[in-house]
């Protein structure tokens, strides 16, 4: 098959989650399909084919079934001209007849008649959770226009089956276009010297927290550190380390930060920090609002460290009784699990072993998985 994907995605610096999907699905299609075609479509500035091209070298280098095609135009332009419908559609753009076009990830699309799309939607929290979104996001969100993608899709992939209900909740749509395929997560192995290894010129105190991922309000940022700074009065020993990139509203939470010493903000990391991070500490705090997945969580589980997970959305699905679970609207609790987690010797063991044994997918296995559908996707759209 000649199979076209949109990997707009990619063009950021600092990968988070959509984008660190696309990423780890590309890099194991290239391992494990050497039969399927695959055009990736990519756009805007010299500067982002340069830095799309680097994340990828390795694809291109040691595979010849997979080819870029790069549109020298803005994103902003390359959307205004498929929201306005104005020209050809993507996959004529194309050197080849696609057998199917897949969006990772909701994003500006002009259909056509001939060729299947598929779509995966990661989560729906700008229609569920709208006040964790700019006015910029909610206009972007808006034209779009989720409800045509999910509308004129031949089939759909999500990550979890809290976002699988939200689809079905918010479009009606029919569950048995609706396919969950839980990613797999990007790990770095990893022992104790080598992470004191990698960390020493963080200056770590010997105990400590971590939140990862973007800071921004949906993440709850502000009541971590809430429930953290009435922990920190009876545990002065321990720090809290807030890491991961500048979202929405990043300032307030930078300002929270800024005066209390036993609270440090690394900003985004690499991977092998971010491994060595984990190994090394207590346990994550992650009481987010609204996830479709959840990345962090099963990091840390794999890692062999405790989580504190908010149970709202998709976490509990994803966690099980590996998490430690508050109410992301009190602070308190968050208080209280961090409490038990440093008296209460026995349940720190125990989910440190129980995590030994946690079932976690390899994103090959996961990528198959979407080869899979993509053959499905082809045969039911003849």
């Amino acid at each position: 098959m000649n199979i076209g994907i949109d990997i707009r995605g990619l063009a950021t610096k600092s990968r988070t989650g959509v984008g660190n999907y696309i990423f780890n699905v590309l890099k194991n299609i290239a391992q494990v399909d050497k039969v399927n075609n695959y055009y990736l479509l990519s756009s805007g500035s010299k500067k982002i084919k340069k830095l799309i091209k680097k994340e990828l070298k390795n694809i291109y280098k040691t595979n010849n079934n997979f080819y870029h095609l790069h549109l020298r135009i803005s994103n902003k332009i390359l959307n205004l001209i498929l929201l306005l419908k104005i020209g050809p559609t993507l996959t004529k753009l194309f050197p080849v007849k696609l057998d199917l076009f897949w969006l990772p990830n909701i994003n500006f699309y002009k259909f056509d008649k001939k060729t299947p799309v598929l779509l995966t939607i990661h989560d729906l929290s700008f229609l569920h959770s709208k006040n964790f979104y700019s006015l910029k996001r909610k206009i972007w969100h808006y034209l779009v226009n989720i409800r045509q993608l999910v509308t004129k899709a031949d089939k759909i992939i999500t990550v979890s089956q809290n976002t699988r209900r939200d689809i079905m909740k918010f479009f009606l749509t029919d569950r048995q276009k609706i396919k969950v395929i839980y990613p797999g997560i990007e790990v770095f192995k990893i022992n104790r010297r080598k992470a004191q290894e990698i960390t020493s010129g963080y200056n770590l105190k010997k105990k400590y927290y971590i939140y990862i991922g973007t800071l921004e309000p949906r993440k709850n940022i502000l009541s971590i550190i809430k429930g953290f700074d009435k922990y920190h009065k009876e545990y002065p020993e321990t720090e809290l380390l807030i890491i991961g990139g500048k979202g929405w509203l990043y300032r307030d939470i930078l300002r929270k930060i800024k005066n209390r010493k036993y609270i440090r903000d690394l900003g985004y990391i690499n991977t092998s920090e971010k491994a060595a991070l984990y190994y090394l500490s207590q346990g994550l705090i992650w009481p987010s609002f609204y996830e479709g997945f959840g990345f962090p969580l099963l990091e840390a589980t794999y890692y062999n460290i405790p989580v504190i997970s908010s149970y709202k959305t998709s976490l509990p699905e994803i966690i099980k009784d590996q998490g430690l679970y508050v109410d992301p609207f009190n602070s308190a609790e968050i208080y209280q699990m961090l409490k038990m987690l440093t008296e209460d010797k026995e349940l720190r063991k125990s989910l440190i072993t129980s995590a030994q044994d946690f079932k976690i997918f390899t994103w090959k296995q996961q990528v198959k998985e979407i080869i899979n559908y993509f053959k499905d996707v082809k045969k039911n759209s003849n």
